[in-house]
């Protein structure tokens, strides 16, 4: 735990517990979940977990935000993804398989770690509980499957809007979350993670605050209203 205070870890295990995949499970596999996890704060910029790596950990975000750089594809693409606060990832080691990209702290953040050995153990007495890891990678499809449709959407506006209900976790979710009221993400972050130039990306950024939609300032946005960002997104292309 490096020291970090009880009220702390209080606060990632009710997140975590609550929110996303986890909360979809049978308790005592949730119970037993949030009592094995090691908790560590990490500074912004540390590494977390390496594309291609086998071995590790599952890891959660229990406060502040990771950033995930994919490792498919070609080596000089940008974020594609944040994890916000109930995130999980790194199922892939524990399917005997290879981590699909890069995770680093973005901001001082509160992760949480289980450890592969451990979790295989419990999955051997309990072979049900797959089930429930079944349920974690589908989110992450999920997740993953509907950022690939988004930039997909011929036009930037709604492509725009999409990309930051996406990467404020209110779009391509299965289950409940209550995002944070704001994330960090530069304006050059949302375009690459668009697939925009920055000078398109930047004057629906404009036109979405003057609309009264978001607040993007000091590396950051916030979303004050998800329903007009999502009427974006969904109205007819004329």
């Amino acid at each position: 735990m490096s020291g970090e205070g009880s009220a702390a870890i209080e606060a990632a295990v009710d997140v975590v517990s609550r929110q996303g995949w986890l909360a979809a499970c049978p308790a005592p596999f949730r119970l037993w979940m949030v009592e094995r996890l090691e908790w560590r704060r990490y500074p912004a910029g540390s590494g977390i977990t390496h594309a291609g790596d086998t071995e590790g950990a599952l890891y959660c975000v229990g406060s502040g935000q990771m950033m995930f750089v994919s490792g498919i594809s070609a080596a000089d693409i940008g974020i594609g993804h944040f994890g916000l606060p109930g995130s999980w990832w790194g199922q892939a080691p524990v399917m005997n398989g290879k981590r699909m990209g890069s995770a680093t702290a973005y901001g001082d953040s509160l992760f949480g770690a289980l450890r592969r050995p451990a979790l295989l153990a419990r999955l051997a007495e309990h072979p049900a509980e797959w089930q429930c890891m079944m349920i974690g990678m589908t989110e992450i499809f999920t997740t993953t499957a509907g950022a690939h449709s988004d930039l997909l959407i011929s036009s930037s506006v709604r492509r725009v809007a999409a990309t930051i209900l996406r990467l404020g976790g209110w779009r391509h979710r299965l289950f409940k979350v209550d995002p944070p009221a704001s994330f960090l993400c530069t304006h050059e972050q949302l375009a690459g993670a668009a697939a925009l130039s920055r000078n398109t990306v930047g004057k629906h950024i404009r036109a979405f605050e003057e609309a009264g939609l978001i607040d993007a300032r000091y590396g950051s946005i916030a979303i004050l209203d998800r329903r007009g960002l999502r009427a974006i997104v969904e109205r007819e292309q004329g």
